[in-house]
């Protein structure tokens, strides 16, 4: 998930300190609800140490009911996309299936678009679901039979693009 909308630097504060706006308040619960009624769960997030990452990751985690284990990681703030999937792949806890985590463009938007093998637009607050057959983290996109593929993608807290029987690739950016 890419953080949700934050508001500009103020005076005195740095890019790391930014909040999120009122906008993005909202839209980061409406994703939380979204997320809870199409029946995704969360075993763990992580996130980048940035306040307006874990400004979103509180109100996801509040708006699904979560108690899921939590990560805050000050390398993830304006990390690349390959530092993101690491943190995924390479620290997983015991029975862990799905994890939620937290960041900013442009590597969060890269590692979306890496693991849908396609250029999407990543706005903020977009949230890309995605699934893999691999028995384990450290195993995902390790071989070409444990690529990830994207199930579901929210934008503004709505469903973007859904993968059912009925849907092709969502639209690529331009």
């Amino acid at each position: 998930m890419r953080h949700a909308k934050a508001a500009g630097e103020k005076p005195h504060e740095s890019d790391f300190e930014r909040c999120l706006t009122e906008d993005g308040i909202r839209i980061a619960g409406e994703t939380a609800a979204t997320l809870l009624s199409r029946g995704f769960r969360i075993d763990r997030i992580i996130v980048s140490a940035a306040e307006r990452t874990r400004q979103t990751a509180d109100l996801v985690a509040e708006g699904m009911q979560l108690t899921a284990a939590r990560l805050d990681l000050d390398e993830l703030y304006l990390a690349p996309a390959k530092k993101f999937e690491m943190a995924i792949c390479d620290c997983p806890l015991e029975d862990e299936s799905s994890v939620l985590i937290v960041g900013h463009n442009p590597g969060i938007a890269k590692l979306i678009c890496d693991w849908a093998d396609q250029s999407l637009s990543v706005p903020t607050a977009t949230v890309a679901v995605f699934e893999s057959s691999a028995d384990t983290w450290h195993n995902v996109r390790r071989t070409k039979v444990h690529i990830p593929k994207l199930v579901c993608l929210l934008q503004h807290g709505k469903v973007a693009w859904p993968r059912d029987e009925t849907t092709s690739d969502p639209e690529l950016s331009e």
